[in-house]
């Protein structure tokens, strides 16, 4: 364990802790000789015997001057190799990058807009195409390895030590790392190059526009299974946003076999390049799979066919009715419009003539109507202006509404018609439940997400810290509570924990009712070292 009151690293003067991981700590450093800010990482070596450390010591020296031949705007730069000269501890200094890694960018805003993580995937791309053109391969790609810069722009961490760090924290049976981002032959023991570091960034492309891992699971053994052996859902069945022509991109550079894989990141970067002309050429992400009823888009010149006005076409109607208007009234002389104008209030005039017309016989033949000169008539109260003219109708039987008006014209007693009552919708309000979370946990630093019903609900940071007075061993320790709001009804609870460093990632779900007013408690337990997660209601 590194001890907190060291100041130096060699020359370099420590000012502050960037972070900590399964292989050592970073730093924030000064190299006074140039005036010049950089990270240190060390490399705690407790544990080996003195054959492996000192073989280990040896990898280590020679990766690092591997990666410290690469030059690239997307790698982080190494720098120089040291020794620690109290705890002989080797530690790398690295160009400092100001500003976050991915992970952290992820876990605040869940995923990134479209155009952004493919610029990111770009960027990452390039950066892996130009170290394997070199004979470097990474081997532990993954969001936390990713540092975006304040501009917007990322840099691949680690190049070189990744290698040593799953080497050197490797047990049998156990795959050290983040498995949810390992290719399925780095899982397996099998050959591993350039084509592994690109499966990994698939998988990261698709994290970025989904907002998770397209391979989840409540433990390590659960995450390695699927991504050995399951297909993840497309990214388009999960955001309708997200373009097919995009679902293909990360299908191939995520597949099982690597020879159905990107052979080289300038192939992935270039896929990456014309899909991102594509959506700023279309404007937006969706009209690339969205089309009107009348068709899709061509594939070879990416437009729309031309709309056809038809009865089953609406749409086409307007826009040809749009034209038509267009038309006349920019190129109609002024009398013509004049003209037209009159006949268009002739004609509604007439139509409207035309309609009571056609309502009037339906009105005299209603059976509800009773003749004028019937006695039935007079009981109610139909004022009866000229009893000769109604005779004549009487007698006609067969009068049109023309050669009879005064039947149309004949007053009637107008009924009092009270006003329409308007419905009260009463608001419908939903009692709520209280679901009191407690959480134990052996994080040093790590995120909880809490999902209620598919809707994400809580994010909370955890913070463990050692315990004192443990007599087998200082542990680590963290107890979080916290208290929801949620409706009444049955619903599914979905919790999920994620290490600061991404190497444990555990997800469970249970579901319960939900009784308005009352209280729930759920325990959330995370043990042994992290690798289980239990959920249990109390």
């Amino acid at each position: 364990m590194e001890n907190p009151e060291i100041k130096r690293f060699g020359r370099y003067e420590i000012q502050a802790e960037l972070g900590r991981g399964a292989m050592g700590v970073v730093y924030k450093a000064r190299d006074p000789q140039i005036d010049r800010l950089v990270a240190v990482k060390t490399v705690c070596l407790s544990g080996p015997e003195a054959k492996e450390e000192k073989e280990f010591r040896m990898r280590f020296l020679h990766e690092a001057q591997a990666a410290g031949r690469l030059h690239h705007p997307g790698i982080v730069a190494i720098f120089d190799v040291g020794e620690h000269p109290e705890s002989s501890n080797p530690y790398i200094v690295m160009e400092y990058v100001a500003g976050e890694p991915l992970n952290r960018l992820l876990a605040r805003e869940k995923k990134l807009p479209m155009e952004r993580a493919l610029q990111l995937a770009e960027e990452i791309a390039d950066a892996l195409d130009y170290a394997h053109e070199q004979g470097v391969i990474h081997r532990d790609i993954k969001p936390g390895n990713v540092l975006i810069t304040p501009d917007g722009h990322a840099k691949i961490a680690d190049f070189g030590i990744a290698k040593l760090n799953l080497a050197h924290f490797t047990l049998p049976g156990r795959v050290m790392g983040t498995p949810a981002y390992m290719a399925p032959e780095q899982l397996s023991g099998d050959g591993v190059d350039g084509r592994s570091d690109l499966f990994s960034l698939g998988v990261i492309l698709y994290a970025m526009v989904v907002g998770h891992s397209p391979f989840q699971g409540d433990s390590a053994t659960t995450v390695c299974f699927k991504v050995a052996n399951r297909e993840p859902v497309a990214a388009s069945a999960l955001d309708l946003s997200v373009p097919r022509e995009l679902d293909e991109v990360i299908s191939r550079a995520m597949a099982k076999d690597p020879e159905q894989r990107y052979q080289r990141g300038a192939e992935f970067a270039e896929d990456l390049r014309q899909l991102q002309q594509s959506l700023k050429a279309s404007g937006t992400t969706t009209s690339l799979r969205i089309g009107i009823s009348t068709g899709s888009r061509t594939a070879s010149t990416g437009r729309r066919p031309p709309l056809t006005a038809t009865a089953t076409n609406p749409v086409a109607e307007v826009v040809e009715a749009q034209k038509l208007v267009h038309t006349v009234v920019h190129k109609a002389p002024l009398r013509d419009l004049i003209l037209g104008g009159v006949t268009l209030v002739v004609l509604v005039f007439v139509g409207t003539q035309s309609k009571l017309l056609v309502i009037a016989p339906k009105t005299a033949a209603n059976p509800s109507y009773v003749a004028p000169n019937s006695a039935a008539g007079a009981d109610s109260g139909t004022v009866q202006r000229n009893p000769s003219n109604n005779a004549v109708a009487a007698s006609s039987g067969a009068a049109t509404l023309s050669s009879a008006p005064a039947p149309v014209s004949k007053p009637r007693r107008k009924k009092h018609v009270l006003p329409a009552v308007q419905p009260v919708v009463a608001e419908v309000v939903v009692p709520m439940a209280n679901l009191d979370l407690a959480v134990q946990h052996q994080f040093k630093e790590a995120t909880l997400f809490v999902w209620i019903d598919d809707k994400l609900t809580l994010t909370r940071a955890l913070h463990g810290a050692a315990q004192k007075h443990m007599v087998v061993f200082n542990g680590l320790r963290g107890s979080e509570s916290e208290t929801l709001k949620v409706p009444a009804g049955r619903h599914i609870v979905r919790v999920r924990t994620l290490s600061a460093d991404e190497t444990i990632d555990l997800s469970k779900s249970v579901s319960a009712e939900f009784v308005g007013g009352g209280d729930k408690s759920l325990q959330v337990t995370v043990e042994k070292h992290n690798t289980v997660m239990r959920l249990s209601w109390e």
